[in-house]
């Protein structure tokens, strides 16, 4: 059933689209560009005009070109000056949430351009992205994103003969088994050892 709901909702091939010999062929209803891609590119998704979110990342405009017997020449237009852009920020070597705060707003930014900022690392303190995002004074920062994981000695915890070295050895032997991915064994050890600190 979702293999033909995936051919329904996006049927054309691009390879089999190569052998019909069209001179350009413009797809459309992806709001992604896909032109330059290849040399002498001739199946191209212009994208939409305008950018609305981050799921629409890149630029935005549209197509123009002279297409004749002799002549196969297109460019992209770009009209939208705002571009909406994903910034990965490594929270590892940073101390405390003041700190990560002056961090962010010390980021050199285009005024352009609107931001979602992802964070990442291991982080040695709670994030409250609301409450971090209060005091951002970068207007273009719109968004923002934890995906750090807790600064936990993994290695030396397991050793030790206390609640965390035994919550941390039986999910271990879980991960063993494959009864989770490790994305789940990631966030179950967050959770617990959380909840042991309090």
């Amino acid at each position: 059933m979702q293999e033909s709901l995936g051919l329904q909702y996006n049927p054309m091939n691009k390879n089999k689209l190569k052998q019909l010999g069209f001179d350009y062929i413009a797809l459309g209803h992806i709001h992604k560009l896909d032109y330059n891609s290849e040399e002498n590119q001739r199946i191209v998704y212009p994208g939409s005009t305008i950018s609305m979110g981050f799921d629409e990342l890149g630029k935005h405009g549209f197509i123009v070109g002279d297409i004749t017997k002799e002549e196969f020449k297109i460019e992209f237009i770009p009209i939208d000056s705002k571009e909406f852009v994903e910034l990965e920020m490594d929270i590892t070597e940073i101390n405390d949430v003041e700190e990560l705060i002056q961090r962010i707003n010390d980021l050199l930014l285009d005024e352009n351009k609107f931001y979602k900022i992802i964070l990442i690392g291991k982080r040695k303190f709670e994030i409250d992205i609301l409450e971090i995002m209060k005091f951002i004074i970068k207007e273009n920062i719109i968004k923002m994103k934890n995906k750090t994981q807790p600064d936990y000695e993994i290695e030396k915890l397991i050793n030790e003969t206390t609640l965390k070295g035994i919550f941390i050895k039986q999910l271990l032997e879980e991960k063993e088994r494959q009864n989770y991915t490790n994305e789940e064994i990631n966030k179950i050890l967050e959770i617990g050892l959380s909840i042991m600190d309090k």
